[in-house]
């Protein structure tokens, strides 16, 4: 049967689209069950920070010691993405001492309160903060480099990881491995992180910690993990646990016990409440817009700062450096600078300087360069603070005032 030319383009893409399709679910089929559970972490990344509108996250953290439980911390919180609110109430328990914290924010304000005070501590934005509740950490910078680190160091593991699919659509991604198939460099990392970690618990002595401080023969015993999602491959629930066992100092011999359980709920219905702080112990503060300067006025004035030589085994006084500035906005600064000596040190005087300037800050921020006859240096403007930072290229314009830190002089 010979087939017209407009039947023949029409089975031709029949076959071509059955063949894509083909070719589709087979990629689908074949996808390791690492790559499928990196896909989900990435979803619900990107949705919990753009896309969904609220959420109420839960995770519980548990550690062990030698089946003892000597820490634990449950952070509930509720997000609403759209509003750029956000609450979060954390208990937790280290050794027998027990913690709760209380934390709220938005864009114009933050609430904080702890079980130790039971002061509810405010802050208000003078500027409203951009709502940014949480960032996505696959689009910071590095995370593309860091992710091939991980899947290099994961290398055969990425079998481990199977997928079931459920019949409502869902997925449950499982794994376990055993001490025998965790590859070495994973000890390695895994054991020079539980030293810095542990170690700066242990050796802080206001730490009451009951975590122990493993330093020796650190490595992984075993993990097990399982994570289940919606058919878009939202994470819904997250279960893992793992055992690093150790040594400490003297020798005894600890194994350690991690238990994870997160939960993502009420997605696209969760509420936020600002707390009503009616008869409640506050102690309110204002936070300073770091973008501007407020009441530049109150930098105007005379700045000083000593120049000193160092005799006879002493440091001695023999003159003061001034800068006034004369002028200053959000946009850059200008004022004088000189120098004054003490009488009987005028040869330290043959080359003192004594010059008008001006400077332009860089965007954002307040500082910028100083240029003026025979002068090439720099000007920054401390915010809050009744000092300023002036020095010049190569030194800090003396012999032994090298920090360029100068001090508002009151009268």
């Amino acid at each position: 049967m010979k087939l017209n030319k407009k039947t023949a383009m029409i089975v031709s893409f029949a076959l071509g689209s059955v063949m894509f399709a083909t070719t589709a679910m087979a990629q689908v089929l074949t996808k390791s069950g690492y790559d499928q559970l990196k896909d989900s972490v990435k979803y619900t990344a990107e949705n919990a920070t753009t896309k969904l509108t609220s959420y109420t996250g839960d995770m519980s953290i548990i550690i062990k010691d030698n089946g003892n439980v000597v820490y634990s911390e449950d952070s509930l919180s509720k997000v609403d993405v759209a509003k750029g609110s956000k609450e979060t109430v954390t208990k937790g328990l280290d050794g027998l001492k027990k913690t709760e914290e209380y934390n709220y924010s938005d864009s114009n304000e933050s609430i904080y309160k702890n079980s130790t005070n039971n002061i509810y501590n405010t802050t208000t934005f003078t500027t409203p903060h951009k709502t940014t509740i949480s960032q996505n950490p696959f689009k910071e910078e590095g995370a593309t480099d860091m992710e091939k680190i991980a899947d290099a160091v994961v290398g055969n593991l990425k079998d481990a990881v199977v997928v079931t699919q459920n019949s409502d659509g869902s997925k449950t991604l499982s794994g376990s491995l055993s001490e025998a198939q965790i590859p070495s460099i994973i000890n390695a990392v895994v054991s020079l992180e539980s030293k810095s970690a542990f170690g700066n618990i242990s050796n802080n002595p206001n730490n009451e910690s009951s975590i122990p401080k493993i330093t020796n023969d650190v490595f992984v015993k075993d993990v097990k993990g399982n994570m289940v999602t919606t058919k878009d491959g939202l994470i819904q629930t997250v279960l893992g646990t793992g055992v690093i066992s150790g040594k400490d100092a003297k020798g005894v011999e600890h194994k350690l016990t991690f238990e994870l359980l997160a939960k993502m709920t009420d997605v696209n219905s969760t509420k936020v409440n600002k707390p009503d702080l009616t008869g409640k112990k506050v102690e309110k503060n204002v936070e300073q817009d770091h973008s501007k300067l407020t009441n530049p006025e109150k930098y105007l004035g005379k700045y000083k700062a000593d120049i000193l030589i160092e005799k006879d085994a002493k440091f001695v006084k023999i003159g003061e450096r001034f800068v006034d500035i004369t002028a200053l906005d959000n946009k850059g600064v200008s004022g004088r600078y000189y120098e004054e000596y003490v009488k009987g040190f005028e040869q330290y005087a043959v080359d003192k300087k004594d010059f008008k300037f001006s400077s332009t800050f860089e965007k954002g921020q307040f500082n910028g360069k100083v240029k003026a006859s025979n002068f090439t240096g720099n000007i920054s403007i401390d915010q809050g603070s009744a000092t300023i930072y002036f020095n010049q290229n190569g030194n800090s314009g003396g012999t032994l005032n090298s920090n360029g830190n100068y001090s508002k002089v009151f009268k």
